[in-house]
């Protein structure tokens, strides 16, 4: 255990009183030695509870003995103002104070397993070549319709091959989430972008790709994520990704694989019918058919997570309206792209 590397954890949040205890004590409360990593707050000056929060659960947190006998180890704890409040400069703040030689986030909306630090640094050391690695991440809703919205987001069918939301199989992925970084690949790649509000992470992630960096996916890594429990907070953000994932893309062209685009092109498709369909309505035939063939793809997926014929058909409309609402936000972003270069 001596030759664990030092780590560092950091949540870096804005105004998430209700989520930050379970957030914060999951990485308190980890299987990894205590003298091994940290933990950093990286706050956006939130205007709720949640600092007060994280304090208190910091207060109820006791350390452990790992042997009978031992003085009782606590984990130190450091926190930070993040006065830009968007991850991008919180991910910075956090990789330029931290003492780990290895960093790792995790957003507030979600825990980590108690052995997600530890299985996170045995699989860097053992892969190798690999410049991060991260785990499944199990999409938990809280209310009934949360429950839902996490079914749509944890489907293939709803977010494209996102493999560390549904793959249980270890290999190299395009991606992770809450992944454990080599932190001196930011020397390399660059830091995060700080003009971006979203994309932060898939901007990154191209750079590093760009350097030779690799990225590996052990299912064995586990942590919740908690949706957005709202269909209106669901579509807004379904929109905002869509809507950086263009800028993004304009910015750092390889950051993107073909999931990112599709909903763009299903917009519009629609659109296209629907127009055209006013010169030949064949072309409103090829619209109600596509719409068709999503209601066909979506209750099979469906079926996958329920039983039930009502909440089959409740998943095939958030799966409609959460397409939608990303290749909208896409298409938008790729309008103001282009009217701007025409001012230019």
């Amino acid at each position: 255990m001596s030759e664990l590397p030092f780590i560092t954890a950091m949540i870096v949040v804005r105004n998430e009183e209700k989520y930050i205890e379970a957030c914060f004590r999951s990485l308190l409360e980890q299987s990894y030695p205590e003298d091994r990593y940290e933990v950093l707050i990286i706050d956006g000056l939130s205007t709720d509870n949640t600092l007060k929060a994280a304090r208190e659960a910091e207060e109820k947190y006791s350390g452990r003995k790992n042997n009978p006998g031992e003085a009782e180890a606590k984990v130190q704890v450091r926190y930070f103002d993040n006065p830009k409040k968007i991850l991008a400069s919180g991910w910075n703040i956090g990789i330029k104070e931290a003492m780990g030689d290895y960093v790792i986030r995790i957003d507030a909306h979600a825990f980590a397993d108690r052995d997600l630090i530890l299985k996170s640094a045995e699989t860097m050391l053992d892969i190798g070549d690999a410049v991060c690695v991260g785990g499944s991440m199990k999409t938990k809703g809280l209310t009934n319709k949360g429950k839902l919205i996490a079914n749509v987001l944890s489907s293939p069918f709803g977010v494209g091959n996102s493999k560390f939301r549904y793959s249980q199989e270890p290999q190299y992925v395009d991606t992770v989430a809450f992944g454990l970084y080599k932190k001196e690949v930011f020397a390399e790649a660059g830091y995060f972008d700080e003009t971006m509000d979203r994309g932060e992470d898939n901007d990154m992630h191209g750079r590093i790709k760009k350097t030779g960096g690799k990225f590996y996916l052990n299912p064995e890594i586990k942590s919740t994520y908690h949706p957005r429990e709202t269909i209106k907070s669901m579509m807004k953000q379904g929109y905002g990704n869509g809507e950086w994932n263009i800028i993004t893309f304009q910015k750092e062209p390889g950051s993107l694989s073909a999931r990112h685009l599709i909903p763009l092109l299903f917009v519009m498709g629609i659109l296209g019918c629907a127009v055209l369909g006013l010169l030949n309505p064949v072309f409103w035939f090829i619209l109600l058919s596509v719409i068709m063939l999503h209601m066909i793809l979506g209750i099979a997926f469906a079926r996958k997570k329920t039983d039930k014929i009502r909440n089959m058909l409740r998943m095939w409309v958030l799966f409609l309206l959460l397409h939608l609402a990303y290749g909208t936000g896409s298409f938008a972003s790729m309008l103001k792209i282009k009217f701007k270069s025409l001012l230019c």
